[in-house]
């Protein structure tokens, strides 16, 4: 590459960043835009690949660049912009952030605090949180990869992990060697990566082993060779090595260890749980006052980053589907427009009235309008959409207006033509933008078609111009969720509350956030409102019971789920979460009867195939438990879970390779 190419037809060379096993990454400047701002490109080379094997890598790599492109925003993760084949390589474009990476702040020999080390690792666990929210694992979590932000001092987490993720499902790096051989960077990848199966937990490990480096100040390569003296040593934890090297409380080393166990059963698999831990530690864990003057390089980090992480928005709580594979339930609000006009009857005086407007020109019209809109309505009371539709598009050739832009976009929405009714919402709005029933409904709308910032954007519009509004809190609380923000989740749904005490879906969703937030207690007391005020709600009593599982009571949770299911027996999700409780009090065959039950109510249901999979290889029935798994694997490929069916893929694996011994 030279500074007179413009790469892809778009960018120019500036200076090259890195180069390692997983490819090079260069500076360049966006020629698209007047400023040209500074862009990060990575590349990786494919030369040498077979024509099967390119054609395989590049769809893997469109798919995996195109789910990070579109897979929501925040402040602290760099915005994909691009991505392009050019010259048998493939190119990743993002955002670039000035600042300093964590390489170049952990000096080796210099030791940070126990405090700055947790205020450190909350701050990236924060990230994280939201990072597997979206169903993503980053993969090549280091600290070349984690960027102090000069602007603000906030930490950005850089560096997707997707071409390594391409060259170790070919088993090898680009050059031809081996993944794990790799020294420095590979300190922070789980023993067991080369295995294939990828989880959420290999990320939490690699933030572990930042947070020994900051503790104990070795470099990478000394963690390395405790890393394989531990594995000499009858795979022991290096922890009862590095702990010689770290002055922190024995609470925060455990949490440590347990971040980076050397097996992954005993290690965490879920961010929010290592967030709980770390909260509970410093809640009663002291720093060593006499130590702090004896490490100047430790005040200047705690001036950096120890400070601004303490102001930084929480972002805490993880949804218990992709940490556990739980179904949780919560409650966006639904609504239809409630906004009418007066529409005239035509009696035998609106005849008249027709009759002598007629010399009027124009007011026969309006009336027309008014008369299609009425009779579009009664249409789509009737649940007769498709003709709704029809008259209401009547109506508007008559005479346009923003409530019939509205009403026709509900009814399009009724019909499940989500980009339709975004363009009527969206007009609804050009004629009258104080319009919050057209806001609340086109933030709907964009929360279906997978704008979550545009959702929040519109439901901020609908509560301005409506503040004692219950319905956009409750769906900006649903978004916020999503996104990992249960904070800002429960406080929508309190303000929801405050503004109507007995909207059982503010009670419902907050307990679910509450929970993710470790508050159980509180959780299980909004889940038991929400069934007061509606005593029929499935979701109540099924949200109860997850949170009772969570606080370890798979009986409660059995006994809630049960009530779920004699209130809907046709909802597949209680039948799985009955299942997942069942086997956790040892009950085998009767979490495989609910997973079969699930699946016959949703013959889609990844999930419950997954686990009934699982479970039928536990009870040795080899061949149902591969069914399943390559069910549940084929499912999740056609949803576009690419996570979900390598998850899936390497269960096949193992269970085959186990046949085979």
């Amino acid at each position: 590459m030279t500074g007179s190419q413009l790469l892809g037809g778009r960018y120019r060379f500036i200076r090259p960043l890195s180069s390692n096993h997983n490819g090079k990454t260069y500076l360049v400047t966006d020629s698209f835009f007047d400023d040209q701002p500074s862009r990060v490109i990575r590349q990786l080379p494919l030369q040498g690949k077979t024509p099967k094997a390119l054609s395989f890598i590049l769809m893997l790599l469109r798919k995996k660049a195109e789910a990070l492109k579109h897979m929501g925003s925040h402040d602290q993760i760099p915005k994909i912009i691009d991505y392009f084949e050019d010259n048998k390589s493939f190119y990743l474009v993002e955002e670039y952030i000035e600042g300093r990476s964590l390489l170049e702040i952990l000096k080796p020999g210099q030791r940070l605090s126990e405090e700055v080390v947790c205020q450190l690792l909350r701050e990236i666990l924060k990230i994280l949180v939201v990072v597997h929210s979206w169903g993503i694992i980053h993969r090549s979590i280091e600290p070349s990869n984690i960027v102090q932000r000069q602007s603000d001092g906030n930490l950005v987490l850089t560096g997707f992990g997707i071409f390594k993720e391409i060259s170790a499902q070919n088993g090898r790096d680009t050059n031809g060697s081996d993944l794990r051989s790799a020294t420095g960077a590979s300190v922070y990848v789980a023993p067991e990566w080369g295995n294939g199966k990828r989880q959420f937990g290999h990320d939490i490990y690699a933030v572990g082993m930042i947070g020994i480096q900051a503790l104990t100040g070795l470099s990478a390569e000394d963690l390395q060779q405790l890393r394989q003296s531990g594995t000499r040593q009858s795979n022991i934890p290096e922890s009862l090595l590095w702990h010689n090297y770290a002055r922190a409380s024995a609470e925060f080393c455990k949490i440590l260890d347990r971040m980076t166990h050397p097996q992954h059963r005993h290690r965490y698999h879920a961010v929010g749980v290592v967030l709980e831990d770390l909260d509970a530690v410093s809640r009663w864990s002291e720093l060593e006052q006499s130590e702090k003057s004896d490490d100047l390089a430790e005040q200047a980090m705690s001036k950096s980053l120890l400070t601004k992480a303490v102001k930084a928005k929480v972002l805490s709580g993880f949804p218990t589907k992709t940490a556990t594979r739980t179904m949780t339930q919560r409650q966006p609000i639904r609504e239809r427009s409630t906004h009418r006009t007066s529409l005239m009857l035509l009696g035998l005086g609106g005849i008249v009235l027709l009759v002598g407007a007629a010399l009027l020109g124009q007011v026969p019209q309006r009336l027309w309008a008014a008369y299609n809109l009425r009779q579009a309505q009664s249409l789509e009371n009737q649940g007769d959409e498709e003709k709704a539709i029809a008259q209401y598009t009547r109506a508007l050739s008559i005479a346009p207006s923003a409530d019939a832009y509205l009403k026709r976009g509900v009814a399009y929405a009724q019909n499940d033509q989500l980009q339709e009714a975004q363009e009527d919402l969206t007009r609804a709005i050009a004629l009258d933008d104080n319009n919050a029933m057209a806001y609340f409904n086109r933030g709907n709308i964009r929360f279906e078609l997978g704008d979550r910032q545009g959702a929040i954007e519109d439901y901020t519009a609908a509560i301005q111009i409506d503040p004692t509004a219950t319905r956009p809190y409750v769906n900006r609380g649903t978004v916020r969720a999503e996104l990992g923000d249960d904070k800002g989740a429960i406080e929508d749904y309190s303000e929801a509350i405050q503004n109507d005490p007995n909207l059982a879906a503010a009670y419902l969703n907050r307990c679910l956030s509450r929970s993710n937030l470790g508050n159980h207690q509180d959780a299980i007391t909004d889940c038991v409102q929400a069934s007061r005020l509606e005593p029929n709600s499935v979701a109540a009593f099924q949200n109860r019971g997850l949170v009772r599982r969570r606080l370890g009571d798979p009986v409660g949770a059995i006994e809630d789920l049960n009530i779920a299911i004699n209130l809907d027996p046709q909802d597949a999700d209680p039948y799985y979460n009955r299942g997942l409780a069942r086997l956790e009090i040892g009950d085998r065959m009767g979490a495989i009867a609910d997973y079969t039950k699930a699946i016959e109510l949703d013959s889609s249901h990844a999930l419950a195939f997954y686990d009934r999979g699982m479970a039928y290889w536990d009870e040795g029935d080899f061949e149902q438990a591969v069914a399943d798994l390559e069910k549940s694997a084929q499912l999740c490929l056609d949803s576009g879970l690419i996570n979900c069916y390598e998850d899936a893929q390497y269960q096949i694996q193992q269970l085959q390779e186990s046949i085979e011994s």
